[in-house]
């Protein structure tokens, strides 16, 4: 992948994140070039040769908001009643980074609050899995927070699927 200046990425665990700068630092006699990623009022430096490796991707396209929205009104999956494996296999879906995976995470934990309320630790786990993954498709689907926060919850909650136009949606770097 190539970066620049202004590009907006994806970060896995911080979410839509702009490339402020590519600088080249000096680390034991060697040179290493390096991406400055902001994200809201947070910084981060991430080598460029390990950024891929790290899940550092483009933001999604239309046919990848069509698949998003497929798993947010698909099947939940089965849930685990121990409540500390649940939550380990949970913190691992997060952890993976794969858009598709914490849309499923999301919508399990969603329809789980409906049901029954969710624990501290999984209300926590709810908001870290959600936010990003609202803030990366209202960039593309080039809406609000609260309108992508709305379409999301109608898809979880009532199948409803947002009309996503063929053409591609906003730049993707």
């Amino acid at each position: 992948m190539n970066f620049s200046p202004g590009q907006v990425v994806v970060h896995p665990h911080h979410g839509p994140a702009t490339i402020a700068k590519i600088a080249n630092r000096k680390i034991r006699n060697s040179t290493v070039r390096y991406l400055k990623l902001e994200v809201d009022e947070l910084s981060v430096a991430i080598p460029v040769d390990r950024a891929e490796e790290m899940g550092v991707r483009a933001l999604i396209d239309t046919a990848a908001v069509r698949e998003v929205f497929a798993t947010l009104t698909a099947e939940s999956e089965p849930n685990e009643t121990v409540w500390s494996r649940r939550m380990k296999q949970n913190t691992t879906r997060l952890r993976s980074g794969d858009i598709n995976t914490v849309a499923g995470l999301v919508r399990d934990l969603t329809r789980r609050n409906e049901v029954k309320r969710l624990s501290f630790g999984e209300m926590t786990l709810l908001r870290d899995a959600q936010e990003p993954l609202i803030a990366e498709l209202a960039i593309v689907l080039g809406a609000s927070t609260e309108d992508t926060e709305a379409m999301l919850h109608a898809a979880i909650l009532e199948g409803e699927i947002p009309t996503i136009p063929d053409t591609e949606l906003a730049p993707t770097g």
